[in-house]
């Protein structure tokens, strides 16, 4: 088993990739396309949010949708700054081709979904994946600057909580 390497940028994952893509990415072990029934799914994280991108047929069409869990958006007494500056950076985003959201949780999300032109594949799909972050990759990276982290925006037990 190769070793997992941990990619920050876009651009250093293309790089590592080299002019061709590995001829093990290429392929599926037995299966050369999707079927109605089946969906596929890869599962990474870019810039520390976790993303699932997964490949389902409609109407025939290979689509692809991504998916990624950004994280809480900051309470209004702990942070309230941040809290205005990710809510004015969500509606900027809201411009974009992805679809921005803000969970009744507070947590916030992102998707989007592509059309895939070939057979979908190991390649396909992270192409798919790499051109749908690139659509929304300034929102995401200035949300993050402005979130920072998110462990101390809202830590597991406040202190009103423990004193109870």
């Amino acid at each position: 088993m190769e070793p997992a390497i941990s990619i920050i940028e876009h651009a250093e994952f293309l790089q590592r990739l080299g002019p061709s893509v590995p001829a093990s990415l290429a392929r599926f072990d037995g299966a050369d396309a999707v079927s109605p029934a089946q969906s596929l799914a890869l599962c990474f994280s870019y810039r520390d949010v976790p993303f699932v991108a997964r490949v389902e047929r409609r109407d025939g069409v290979a689509m692809l949708r991504l998916t990624g869990a950004v994280g809480p958006l900051p309470f209004s007494a702990q942070a309230a700054r941040r809290r205005r500056r990710a809510l004015t950076t969500l509606a900027a985003a809201g411009r974009a081709p992805l679809n921005w959201r803000v969970s009744m949780q507070q947590e916030i999300t992102v998707d989007g979904a592509i059309a895939l032109s070939e057979k979908p594949s190991p390649a396909t799909m992270l192409a798919g994946a790499v051109q749908l972050l690139l659509q929304g990759e300034r929102y995401l990276s200035l949300l993050l600057d402005v979130l920072g982290d998110a462990d101390d925006l809202n830590p597991p037990c406040l202190p009103a909580i423990r004193a109870a």
